[in-house]
């Protein structure tokens, strides 16, 4: 009995060293993307190593969970650096939700679209395809990214709607 509580505090052990150092991932930077009248909303975003303004490299946008009460975009700092090792641009964006912002999922929906399309606007600077944009989420998160993609309406009133907000539009 006492080799297995050893066994099991070991494992206890290395796996929070893993874990600490999964929180450590940081972006490479962060910038607003959206202004609204519950404050600034940014975006995290993560560049491979060879990373040039002027690459034209797809980009995976994550929006993360929180049954649209809370949440952090940290939440997808880890699965953002997998995708630098695969030549994505990658970006945990910040949205709305109820506990911080005293909003609904609506305005979650909104401030997803109004990403997809900032990254669209800005993508010479940012280096990346504006037709090979990905969105994902998980749990609310994955519903803001979804709704990107399927659902009318929604957007930010005076954002140009000539600039899709369907993550892959080609």
């Amino acid at each position: 009995m006492t080799s297995v509580k050893i066994l099991l505090t070991t494992f206890l052990i290395a796996f929070s060293f893993t874990v600490k150092g999964q929180v450590n991932f940081v972006p490479d930077s962060t910038s607003i993307y959206k202004t609204t009248a519950q404050g600034n909303l940014n975006m995290h975003l993560f560049k491979p190593s060879n990373y040039k303004a002027s690459d034209q490299r797809p980009v995976i946008v994550f929006f993360f969970g929180g049954g649209w009460v809370g949440g952090h975009p940290k939440q997808f700092y880890q699965q953002a650096r997998y995708f630098l090792d695969h030549g994505f641009l990658a970006i945990s964006e910040a949205y709305r939700v109820r506990g911080k912002h005293n909003t609904t999922p609506f305005e979650s929906v909104t401030d997803a679209k109004s990403a997809i399309r900032f990254l669209r606007l800005h993508a010479d600077k940012l280096g990346i395809d504006p037709n090979k944009i990905i969105a994902s989420g998980a749990s609310a998160g994955g519903h803001v990214a979804a709704c990107t993609g399927v659902i009318k309406g929604f957007d930010k009133t005076g954002e140009n709607l000539n600039i899709s907000s369907v993550p892959i539009s080609k």
